[in-house]
Formats: C-alpha cells, structure tokens, sequence
C-alpha cells in the first residue's frame, strides 16, 4: 500500500503543472532579467514612483502542457515559447516608454501604472497579445509563435487611456 501511494505521489507531482525543464527555467530566468532591464527604462521615462511587473509562469506552464501536440506539430520548443513571451513582454514596456517620451498627456496617465501583470493566452494559435486596464493594473496576455516589435503594442497601449 505504501508504495502504491507513493508511486502515486511521485506520478502526481511528475504531472503537475509546476513542472519546468532545466531549458525553461533558464529562459525563465533570462525573460525575468530582460524584463527587470526594461522596467527601469518604463520607471525613468514616465515617472512611476513603483512598478512591478509579475508573469504568471504557471499559466505557461498550463498552456505548454495543454498544446503539446500543437507544438509537436510545428516544431516548437517550450523554452521558446518562454522566450517569445519575454520578447513580447519587452516589447509592450518599450512601447509605454516610447508613448511617455512623445507624449505628455500619456505619459501623465502611464505614471500612474503600479502593476504590470502577464498572463499566457491558452491556445498556442492565438498569436494576438490581449491588453486591459484595471485601476493601476496593465493586463497583458501574450499570444505565441510571432515575435514583436514596441510599435506593434503602441496603439494597443494608447487605446486603453
């Protein structure tokens, strides 16, 4: 009995959702840093006296082990599906730091961001990056397989104010 429990201990924590490759947590990594870099030039450029952005890794995690035969088919590797995401993620905060070195009536109301929360969208198809506002609160959740640039997120970013 003991060890059927614990086999089932060991198959459940192997399923689990918390699960990263050694790929994946260093791309983890990497996003975080890049992110970290970025979020400085967002604080320098519109004043935000705070400003912390979190990515929700599980919800990558979830999307990755729901897709797997989606990234099977096209080739694709988890950790560059981490990757993209961080990608996309630099790029939406270049864009804000872009909006407030142009514009001071956004920049005035990107000041006010306290929180920068990034979600994976759940369908690897998806390739389009979601943007809402709530509060002080930037929502993004990243779409998959495209890179992108600040310009593509600039109108996105203003739309919101």
């Amino acid at each position: 009995m003991k060890n059927k429990l614990l086999f089932g201990m060991v198959l459940l924590m192997a399923s689990s959702t918390s699960y990263a490759s050694v790929k994946d947590k260093k791309a983890m990594r990497n996003v975080d840093s890049n992110i970290l870099a970025e979020v400085s030039k967002v604080k320098s450029s519109c004043g935000n006296s705070a400003l912390d952005v979190t990515v929700d890794w599980d919800s990558y995690k979830n999307m990755i082990s729901s897709n797997g035969e989606k990234l099977n088919k096209d080739n694709y590797k988890s950790e560059w599906v981490i990757s993209h995401s961080g990608q996309r993620t630099v790029a939406a905060l270049e864009a804000i730091t872009s909006i407030c070195g142009s514009d001071e009536d956004y920049k005035e109301e990107l000041a006010k961001l306290k929180k920068i929360k990034i979600t994976a969208k759940q369908d690897f198809l998806d390739s389009k990056n979601n943007f809402t506002l709530s509060d002080n609160t930037l929502n993004i959740e990243t779409g998959h397989k495209m890179t992108r640039r600040a310009s593509d997120y600039t109108d996105k970013i203003k739309s919101l104010f």
